[in-house]
């Protein structure tokens, strides 16, 4: 049976001190060299039972490595109390999902913790305690995206409230990002150093080849320049594992293309957490919804 840490004890916290993505020290002279520290280390998995979730944890472990660590966190959202006390997921339920998640992040070799929240609504649960987290893995919304901005969700919804990286994980996804392909998407503008610096961390962490995409539109020629030196910048970290791609055409349209074009594993793009109205014109809402692979969002600053 799967120990479970119950909701009223606090997050667990990754004992390694060092900060997200620092490398490791030199080894000896003549030594090999060392492996790159992994970029996320203190991972949240949001557990539900659906594929996207379990990809999820197989996808968050293969990131920790075995120096990270996982909190598989299942959100039961109880309502009434006594005897007319409900549930979301079953107890029993409950118990089986974390002991799979448990089992996945055993078998790679990653400590984890389990937590059960009752508390509600799921998405408040889940984006609070992230809060404490590097990385916050959940399952992508199983809808189009359109259906999305219609029907919801606690991955559509988490889209305009997150403040902690987000990966969402497409159920398809076979866990590794080792040896593949991600892309990450810089519109040029101010900010957008970030995400090109975290991709190609990432590509360092995870011997995969990154992909600098950029849709051309109306860009000024400050962000001409600036994707011309992210290209140079992303070349440096990864001299033999970088390239660039421009294309014109839509921001969504060229980026979901790309990534089935390049068998993409990840895209990592920034968001502007848009809600309402306003998330009809939103690129990375659409490309969580509609690209064939897992998408690593950053949350403005």
């Amino acid at each position: 049976m799967t120990k479970t840490q119950i909701a009223q004890s606090p997050d667990h916290q990754s004992p390694d001190p060092h900060s997200p993505g620092r490398k490791s020290a030199p080894g000896n002279k003549g030594s090999s060299p060392p492996v790159p520290a992994a970029v996320f280390r203190n991972i949240l998995c949001a557990v539900d039972g659906t594929r996207g979730s379990t990809a999820a944890v197989r996808m968050a472990a293969g990131l920790a490595g075995r120096s990270g660590h996982l909190t598989l966190l299942a959100v039961t959202a109880v309502s009434g109390s006594g005897a007319y006390a409900t549930a979301a997921i079953s107890p029993s339920r409950v118990e089986y999902l974390l002991s799979r998640a448990k089992h996945i992040a055993d078998d790679a070799g990653v400590p984890s913790t389990t937590v059960v929240d009752p508390g509600g609504p799921p998405v408040k649960v889940i984006l609070e305690r992230a809060s404490h987290h590097d990385l916050l893995a959940i399952g992508a919304p199983a809808t189009s995206w359109l259906g999305g901005m219609l029907i919801g969700g606690v991955a559509a919804a988490a889209l305009s409230q997150f403040t902690t990286p987000m990966l969402v994980v497409r159920r398809s996804s076979t866990g590794s990002l080792h040896g593949r392909r991600i892309l990450v998407a810089s519109d040029g503008d101010e900010g957008s150093d970030e995400l090109v610096e975290l991709a190609g961390r990432l590509g360092l962490s995870l011997n995969a080849h990154v992909t600098l995409l950029h849709a051309v539109g109306r860009e000024s020629q400050v962000s001409h320049r600036r994707i011309e030196a992210q290209t140079r910048a992303l070349e440096a970290v990864l001299p033999e594992a970088s390239d660039v791609c421009i294309e014109p055409g839509s921001p969504w349209d060229v980026i979901v293309d790309a990534a089935k074009s390049t068998n993409a594993a990840m895209i990592v793009i920034g968001s502007r957490r848009l809600s309402g109205v306003r998330a009809l014109g939103s690129v990375s809402r659409r490309v969580v919804h509609d690209a064939p692979c897992s998408v690593l969002l950053l949350p403005p600053e």
